[in-house]
């Protein structure tokens, strides 16, 4: 009796840690499968700002998924780590087009270029936010004025640091830039500072990974649906799907 019972707890021992193993293995393989599956995706970089939007509604509207295209989205917070992201390989593009706004904190009471003296403006390490700014204070510095460009690279701390007081003033791109302005900010015009100024605009590829023909058919199928993405936000309105850029 004892060794019948023991022989039966022997063999439920090695069914469980059969199936136990059998999990382990299938778990193995399923990882393996979606590495393999993210690795041929098309993977891009985008920021939670209108000029990535056109993306955003493509991938939640499911037009990439109509047109057989695997493309999926990486989302960031600051352009430095799009950057990044598309220098490592992480992903094989990023949206570019920025368009930012000189916006000033409303308890700092300024609404004139020559009133950032010795104010600090918010910015992006590099890029186009900080040309921009350093094209609009260009005039003061030859008056020896000083204004000072701080680093805040996650747009999110940027617009709450201005939303606190705690920066007179910030580069931002839109929908920060309205919420900006609905909290009191006040917008001073960058057009007659910045043309000297580059605009980046639309999505840049990695020039590597777009030599491959795979490739080449993603980015034709992921164009295609930018564009029925575009249409749908000129007949419907941007306010309709920009509460998509948060998720």
């Amino acid at each position: 009796m004892i060794a019948a019972v023991a022989m039966t707890a022997a063999l439920l021992t090695m069914v469980s840690c059969n199936d136990a193993e059998k999990r382990e293995r299938i778990s193995r393989e399923q990882r393996e499968a979606e590495r393999k599956a993210d690795s041929a995706a098309l993977k891009i970089a985008v920021l939670p700002t209108m000029d990535c939007l056109p993306i955003v509604v493509a991938k939640e509207l499911r037009l990439f998924d109509t047109l057989n295209v695997d493309v999926r989205l990486r989302r960031y917070n600051a352009l430095s780590e799009c950057r990044k992201a598309l220098k490592d390989g992480i992903v094989e593009g990023a949206d570019t087009n920025m368009t930012f706004y000189l916006l000033t904190a409303k308890k700092a009471r300024l609404s004139r270029i020559s009133q950032l003296s010795d104010k600090m403006i918010a910015a992006d390490r590099d890029g186009l936010s900080k040309k921009m700014a350093e094209a609009a204070i260009d005039s003061m510095l030859r008056k020896k004025q000083h204004v000072f460009i701080v680093q805040v690279e996650d747009l999110n701390v940027r617009y709450d640091m201005l939303q606190n007081g705690n920066m007179d003033a910030a580069m931002l791109p839109e929908p920060y830039a309205t919420m900006a302005r609905k909290i009191g900010a006040k917008e001073i015009s960058l057009k007659p500072y910045y043309k000297d100024t580059v605009k980046a605009t639309g999505v840049v590829f990695r020039e590597e990974a777009m030599k491959h023909p795979d490739r080449q058919k993603q980015r034709a199928l992921f164009d295609k649906a930018l564009k029925a993405a575009k249409d749908s936000i000129e007949k419907y309105g941007a306010e309709r799907y920009v509460k998509w850029l948060k998720n």
